[in-house]
């Protein structure tokens, strides 16, 4: 199978495998919602013009779950069925439902992987594609992956103005700068960095390599929406990057990491064993 064939194959598996995981989403959305609607009005701080349209204030029981149980069924429905109505009635859903959520955090970013594939893949069934619409993949590739990309070009950009401008703040190419942000955020939370992390943050010149070198790495990342071997690395990259903010930032995004593995997993490894099974062709 050459790159073209295989591009669209691992987006037609990844346009229903996304559909399935979704639905575990929901789930965990329904879950933050129980455990939102618990505290204070208070807490709860749309900051984005259209949170404070759709949810000025935090949503009942009935109002949110109306929405969870609409999404359930037309995500449902798009496993069978595969209409553009479907998709934009998906992607409008996915992006209502996470509102609230978010709505404790500005726009989070905690499910944005997930709102992105839907928006720009929304106009692009499986059903209809044929190996020289590859490019359409890409763009959806594209989509996602130029949020890390222009991430990893702002701090670029920081670091340059940082040493061009001899800044006395922190940067990200100083030696401790890795250590400051975790001890910065554990100490949001009121506790000190545990002695096992302090203890790797001794190697304060391989932070230094690795922050920038990661840092590097992110701005490129939308390079793998063009390469499957160079989109497998990134997203092994990516998903590295998310469990080391997770324990070192405390920065949780375990549905971006499923959203990334599910959307860009190389689907067209398995491709023998669904032939020999299921007698499947491509």
């Amino acid at each position: 199978m050459d790159y073209k064939k295989l591009t669209v194959y691992n987006y037609q598996i990844s346009y229903y495998a996304v559909r399935v995981f979704t639905l575990y989403w929901l789930f965990e959305q329904w879950l933050y919602f129980l455990d939102y609607h618990q505290r204070a009005p208070v807490f709860y701080n749309p900051q984005v013009w259209i949170q404070q349209i759709v949810f000025p204030g935090f949503p009942s029981v009935y109002y949110y779950g109306a929405y969870c149980v609409l999404l359930a069924a037309v995500l449902l429905w798009g496993l069978f069925q595969q209409k553009y109505l479907i998709s934009l009635f998906t992607f409008a859903l996915v992006f209502l439902v996470n509102l609230p959520i978010a709505g404790y955090s500005g726009m989070g970013h905690h499910s944005h992987v997930l709102i992105l594939f839907y928006f720009f893949s929304m106009f692009l069934l499986p059903r209809k594609l044929l190996a020289k619409d590859y490019k359409y993949v890409q763009y959806v590739y594209s989509g996602i992956l130029i949020t890390y990309s222009l991430a990893g070009v702002w701090k670029l950009l920081s670091i340059a103005k940082d040493i061009l401008l001899q800044s006395p703040d922190l940067s990200w190419y100083e030696r401790n700068a890795a250590l400051v942000n975790s001890a910065y955020n554990y100490y949001i939370i009121g506790q000190p960095i545990p002695n096992w992390m302090a203890d790797l943050y001794e190697f304060e010149n391989l932070w230094m390599v690795l922050t920038v070198f990661g840092i590097i790495l992110q701005a490129l990342c939308v390079l793998g929406a063009f390469s499957r071997r160079y989109l497998t690395f990134t997203i092994i990259f990516l998903v590295s990057f998310h469990l080391y903010t997770k324990f070192f930032v405390l920065a949780d995004w375990k549905s971006v990491i499923y959203g990334l593995i599910f959307i860009f997993f190389p689907y067209h490894i398995l491709y023998p064993q669904f032939k020999k099974y299921f007698n499947i062709s491509f």
